[in-house]
């Protein structure tokens, strides 16, 4: 998908005011080879672009993460939301494949933040669920949910409870579905967004 954004756009299209676009856009990308405050070029963003610093902004307004925690978050997490098909045009990784009679519906994110030493950079182990199917059942007058969904661990080594100063989920599909509608975008170029119902 070839469209580009300038951040009045995206500002308008997000319900973001135009300056917090502006500086999250300087917080999460690099610099922008053609512009700059004194250049007089607008910077224009790529959808993928648009994503990052739309992500790294929820990190921070919403989750309540500090700009360098969600930097290095960003960082973390890029290959493995491209994997599960959120960039436009990328393709889900066929470990992340449950088959097309059981796509998945909703992907989630759990973010840990490990307790380390005192002066140590923080470290952050993640949680991605997929989820295949949820269902209602009623047990003795009480609603039990049973689900069904695929799980993995970065890093791949990462032990199942780290000693855990805070956690944070993130509704990943969710927020490409609402990036997706919000800028008007073509849901098809999204593959994330092939098992919503």
């Amino acid at each position: 998908m070839l469209r580009f954004f300038s951040s009045r756009e995206l500002s308008t299209g997000l319900s973001i005011p135009l300056a917090r676009w502006k500086r999250w856009s300087r917080e999460f990308l690099p610099p922008d080879p053609l512009g700059g405050l004194q250049s007089g070029v607008t910077r224009q963003f790529s959808v993928d672009e648009a994503l990052i610093v739309f992500l790294g902004g929820h990190l921070v307004a919403e989750l309540k993460t500090s700009v360098p925690d969600a930097r290095q978050i960003l960082k973390d997490l890029t290959p493995w939301l491209r994997d599960i098909g959120l960039f436009a045009n990328s393709r889900i990784h066929e470990r992340f494949s449950a088959g097309p009679a059981d796509p998945i519906a909703l992907y989630t994110i759990s973010i840990c933040r490990e307790s380390t030493e005192p002066g140590h950079a923080p470290r952050f182990t993640y949680t991605l669920r997929g989820q295949i199917s949820r269902t209602t059942q009623n047990r003795g007058g009480r609603p039990v949910c049973l689900e069904r969904y695929i799980e993995e661990r970065l890093p791949l080594s990462a032990q199942p409870s780290p000693r855990q100063l805070s956690s944070r989920t993130l509704n990943i599909s969710a927020m490409a579905d609402f990036f997706v509608s919000s800028l008007g975008l073509d849901e098809k170029h999204f593959s994330i967004l092939d098992g919503k119902k």
